[in-house]
């Protein structure tokens, strides 16, 4: 291996150092498991302060390509798929309560939308932004106190983030994510090679104290969801809202990524902004995947001049633009009087069917978590072995460790398609998974 690094990892600066190791990593030609040098021997192998190879390593571990103890050493962790949300499927005969896919029966049909919209193709000059949406999604923008004079229209929530992340930071910058979080938001700012910085959350959204903590640390960005988190459920209430702004004002240069996914899905008056409207930098993001169709990849962006500038700028040399027949079957089906119909009764059916499952562990004595969502998050102590058991019984949950960085263990259970009896059951096999330490009765 050393010679292999001498060969193909020039000195530099620590972002140069562990942008050159993980090209090996990635390549296959450091193979998984491998020991990597200590930090004292690779910096005089390169020529470099042993403080620059200590945070070239600590980047590799954001990146979640090595893991170090310190009495083994740094290693090379197994290869992971590209997409870390792609799993097996469920088994044969059990209920996938693992993706939070909405339920088929609460989404509208599009066969009469796609009938109505306009098939004119979009031309290469233009804004690419559909009149009639950016509209309809200006007025609830404002609605929600947040400013909508500049907008992006991405592949989706997630592509709006990870653009953002990409095209306003730069690898080896530091990014607060929730922990528990999204795995996408970490992933992606991983994929960037940016340092991921936890911080924890309740019922009402991240903690103030530790998100202070972050900033002050030197975290330039944060990524957040103000309700629907997942995977606990975690909305911001007004109070917790405040109290953010008031940390966010004193940070006024931040990056704040808003994934606010499912809006739509959301009570009237349940969006709390956390910022004032002189903050420098910010993305509020809006789509309409969980409502209208897993398949209509179209965010709504809302966002600071500079932010929406350089998102534009970055899109049209990758997408070009989103699609405007989706664009305008995202502004067709919203604004359609039987799909806001719809959309209220899955607001109203999810609801029900999440507090279901939290009043029937709660019967049983058990502590979970799901203020909002299409999940519940169950505290336990032993994730595979919960996995496992309920598994054994036919529900196939997910394990909470893809979610975690350094918050407690737990499992995630996707409420989306949970009806009353198996929701009991549910219940009944968790109480005694967790009596027995996960093992069973």
């Amino acid at each position: 291996m050393i010679e292999l690094i001498q060969k193909y990892v020039a000195p530099g600066p620590a972002v140069k150092v562990a942008s050159q190791l993980a090209g090996l990593v990635r390549g296959g030609r450091i193979a998984p498991e491998s020991l990597l040098p200590p930090v004292r021997d690779l910096a005089s192998l390169l020529d470099v302060s042993p403080g620059t190879v200590a945070a070239a390593y600590k980047t590799l571990r954001a990146q979640g390509l090595v893991s170090t103890d310190r009495r083994r050493g740094t290693r090379v962790l197994p290869r992971v798929p590209t997409r870390e949300y792609g799993e097996d499927r469920a088994p044969a005969g059990s209920l996938d309560l693992q993706v939070a896919n909405p339920d088929p029966a609460l989404l509208p049909k599009l066969g009469r939308i796609f009938s109505r919209i306009d098939p004119e193709s979009e031309s290469y000059g233009g804004t690419h932004l559909h009149d009639e949406l950016i509209e309809l999604m200006r007025g609830r923008f404002l609605e929600d106190g947040i400013p909508a004079g500049h907008f992006v229209v991405t592949s989706g929530a997630i592509a709006a983030i990870h653009r953002a992340l990409r095209v306003c930071l730069s690898p080896g910058d530091k990014v607060a994510v929730e922990d528990p979080g999204f795995n996408d938001h970490h992933a992606a700012a991983r994929a960037h090679g940016l340092l991921t910085v936890p911080v924890p959350l309740d019922d009402e959204g991240l903690l103030p104290e530790h998100l202070e903590a972050a900033l002050r640390g030197g975290a330039r960005a944060v990524i957040l969801a103000p309700r629907f988190q997942s995977p606990t459920g975690a909305a911001l209430s007004k109070r917790r809202a405040l109290e953010l702004r008031a940390v966010f004002s004193r940070h006024p240069d931040t990056l704040v990524l808003l994934d606010d996914y499912a809006s739509a899905l959301s009570p009237p008056g349940s969006y709390h902004h956390v910022l004032d409207r002189g903050h420098t930098r910010f993305l509020v993001v809006r789509s309409f995947n969980k409502v209208i169709a897993p398949d209509l990849r179209v965010g709504v962006v809302a966002a600071d001049a500079e932010t929406a500038d350089l998102m534009l700028r970055e899109q049209w040399l990758t997408d070009g633009w989103v699609s405007a027949y989706l664009q305008r079957v995202a502004a067709a089906a919203t604004s359609d009087r039987g799909t806001q119909l719809l959309i209220a009764r899955a607001r109203d059916t999810y609801a029900l069917r999440r507090t279901t499952l939290l009043t029937a562990l709660r019967e049983r004595g058990i502590t979970a978590h799901g203020a909002t969502g299409l999940n519940v998050w169950v505290p336990v102590s032993d994730e595979a072995a919960v996995v496992r058991g309920l598994l054994e019984h036919g529900y196939c949950v997910r394990a909470g460790a893809r979610y975690r960085l350094q918050s407690p263990p737990a499992v995630r259970v996707t409420t989306a398609r949970l009806d009353a009896g198996d929701a009991h059951k549910i219940a009944d096999v968790l109480a005694a998974l967790l009596r027995t330490g996960g093992r069973g009765p």
